[in-house]
């Protein structure tokens, strides 16, 4: 019986490390895995599989990408004088299916949270920094209504302004946009751009 447990102990191991599953719930998906049939767990695995061999992040935006090409949210068809810097690549989900954005995106990759032992250095802003030129005219901040998206909002404009100091003929407009769910997204970007 050890021996079996160790394996189902390594899955377990491996099911916390998604976030927001703890230990209780990596025991409730690895007996339902072990459990249940076996094509669920080949299916799983292929799907992973696909995922590492296929998908890529862009170093530059953050964003997922198919390996080996440009990202379809960066190309020339956009407008490349908007940029919406988000926390998370679920965020550019949820803007890009409201059909109302056709700029290009930045994804942070989280938000700052000194309780979560995340500070500035852990995200993308030298990224995004680097991203900030003359073409660009302005910058959505469109962080979550969280304490810690907040922050990340705050200091994103912090360091916008301190940027645009730097760079006298580059004019950043930067305004808060606070998007908290998929039906009120829409909504909010439609008001954003007529205002």
């Amino acid at each position: 019986m050890a021996s079996a447990t160790k394996y189902i102990e390594v899955l377990i191991d491996s099911l916390t490390k998604f976030p927001g599953i703890g230990r209780k719930g990596a025991e409730r998906i690895a007996y339902f895995i072990v459990k249940s049939d076996k094509s669920l767990g080949k299916n799983l695995i292929g799907a992973l599989k696909e995922v590492d061999e296929k998908l890529d992040i862009c170093t530059d935006t953050g964003m997922v990408l198919l390996k080996g090409e440009e990202s379809p949210l960066s190309s020339d068809s956009r407008n490349s004088e908007i940029l919406c810097v988000v926390e998370n690549m679920e965020d550019v989900i949820k803007i890009e299916n409201t059909n109302s954005f056709d700029g290009l995106y930045h994804v942070l990759g989280g938000a700052i949270s000194p309780l979560d032992g995340i500070g500035p250095s852990d995200l993308s802003f030298d990224k995004l920094l680097k991203r900030i030129n003359s073409g660009l005219k302005e910058v959505i901040i469109a962080t979550n209504p969280s304490t810690s998206g907040n922050a990340t909002a705050l200091y994103l404009e912090k360091i916008l302004k301190d940027k645009t100091l730097n760079y006298h003929a580059l004019l950043l407009v930067c305004r808060l946009v606070v998007i908290w769910n998929i039906s009120t997204t829409k909504l909010f970007l439609q008001l954003f751009q007529e205002g």
